[in-house]
């Protein structure tokens, strides 16, 4: 997209020029719902933020006003202005406690571009909603079409963030709102965009390489795990996006320095998981199924038969596919390395080796078949000939499934120590 030269300037102050890539910290949340801590003790946090190494930080006007000196200067964060309002966190939301809730969800524009452009920001962010109804989409694009004007007369950069917000957004089809509300906010007048992530590596690149300005991803809600917040950054960054703007996994954390610094050392740096929590893991990775791609063909239960025929002389697939009634209409079940197999083995016999995936200690293995018993997926089986247990070994690191899948529907993850596949199956 052909930008003006004050867009392209600011543009350069938020994106490092080095890597074209941005570690923002939303601290906007007082203007939109209840005081909660992390607000009231926000200039303390916007230090820490600073302190942290952060290309940008999205405020409220009135904040600008009275705490914008803390992110001025030449090596200062890029300071972004949130230009409207919204109540959807006071809409029954969970993250606040709703002192004064509210019945209908209204948005509204509060600052002008110029506003911000008095203040010394590098930009704007406002929302586009998508999904609640006709009338309150139509409202969204009328005002974001007048930032965009106004954007364009005085060489502001726009964010825009699309949110996919009402009933007919779902599971199923939040990926495919997402992607058009992206290329939507592009066609509007966007300079970069804001936007959640979409749920995989996959639907995440086709929203990146459809919006051809800078995505930033959003952290998400707040997460207790650190590690957790940033693999879901890790995953958009496969997928080409420029970087990540995070909230209240920053301004609640424990050490907003440090989660900061991380943060960075992800973006910028191309540090690992492993690397920035100071993590020797060895284990690797593990399946993921993806339920919406699958067409039921079965080719994964005949490459995995076939090969551990070959290899091993057993005929018998380590991957299952069910046929659902509903929506989607198929189902891979494979092994997740929960490590419920591995608890249940008494004799030890059964482990994940150093390169991260099951192996057996024949000469300890009683055959007293427990691991199969505890498989929450039903992909482990008995050998009848040897009474010990037939199990998914990734095909010694190389999945032969995911290599044959012609429709993605099993992938393989980063696995971290002592993940239980989402709770047992929200991922199988």
């Amino acid at each position: 997209m052909s930008v003006s030269a004050g867009k392209s300037v600011r543009l350069n102050r938020l994106f490092n020029p080095k890597d074209g890539k941005a570690v923002c910290v939303a601290a906007d949340h007082g203007w939109m719902s209840d005081p909660t801590a992390n607000v009231m003790e926000l200039e303390s946090i916007l230090h820490k933020v600073v302190q942290g190494g952060a290309d940008g930080i999205l405020i409220s006007f009135g904040t600008a006003l009275r705490l914008g000196h803390i992110i001025q200067g030449k090596n200062s964060p890029a300071m972004l202005i949130r230009a409207d309002w919204m109540n959807l966190p006071r809409l029954g939301g969970a993250n606040v406690s709703n002192i004064l809730p509210v019945v209908n969800f209204k948005k509204m524009a509060t600052s002008f571009a110029k506003d911000a452009l008095l203040v010394g920001a590098s930009a704007i962010t406002i929302y586009y909603f998508i999904g609640y109804n006709d009338e309150f989409e139509t409202i969204n694009i009328e005002q974001s079409a007048m930032f965009a004007r106004e954007c364009r007369k005085i060489g502001l950069p726009l964010i825009i963030e699309p949110m996919a917000i009402g009933g007919m957004v779902s599971g199923v089809n939040i990926a495919e709102i997402l992607i058009a509300s992206a290329r939507i906010a592009v066609e509007i007048g966007a300079d970069a965009l804001k936007i959640p992530y979409t749920g995989d590596v996959k639907t995440f690149k086709l929203l990146v390489d459809q919006s051809r300005v800078p995505v930033l991803v959003l952290g998400g809600a707040k997460s207790d795990v650190p590690r957790d917040a940033l693999e879901l950054v890790d995953e958009a960054l496969q997928a080409g996006a420029s970087g990540t703007v995070f909230g209240r996994n920053v301004t609640k954390a424990t050490d907003p320095q440090k989660m900061v610094a991380d943060l960075c050392a992800l973006v910028h740096e191309n540090k690992s998981l492993d690397e920035i929590f100071g993590e020797t893991s060895k284990s690797g990775y593990r399946l993921k199924a993806i339920p919406e791609n699958c067409t039921g063909c079965q080719l994964c239960e005949i490459v995995c038969t076939q090969f551990h025929e070959k290899n091993y002389g057993i005929k018998s697939a380590r991957i299952k596919i069910h046929a659902k009634g509903s929506e989607p209409a198929f189902k891979p079940s494979v092994c997740t390395l929960c490590g419920k197999c591995v608890n249940a083995c008494e004799p030890g016999a059964l482990t994940i080796g150093d390169k991260g995936y099951l192996v057996l200690d024949k000469s300890r293995c009683n055959g007293c078949a427990h691991c199969m018993v505890a498989c929450p997926f039903g992909v482990i089986t008995m050998n009848a000939e040897t009474n010990t247990p037939i199990f998914c070994d990734l095909c010694l690191g190389d999945p032969q499934c995911v290599k044959w899948c012609k429709r993605d529907a099993l992938t393989l993850v980063k696995r971290k120590e002592n993940d239980v596949a989402n709770k047992l199956g929200n991922e199988n």
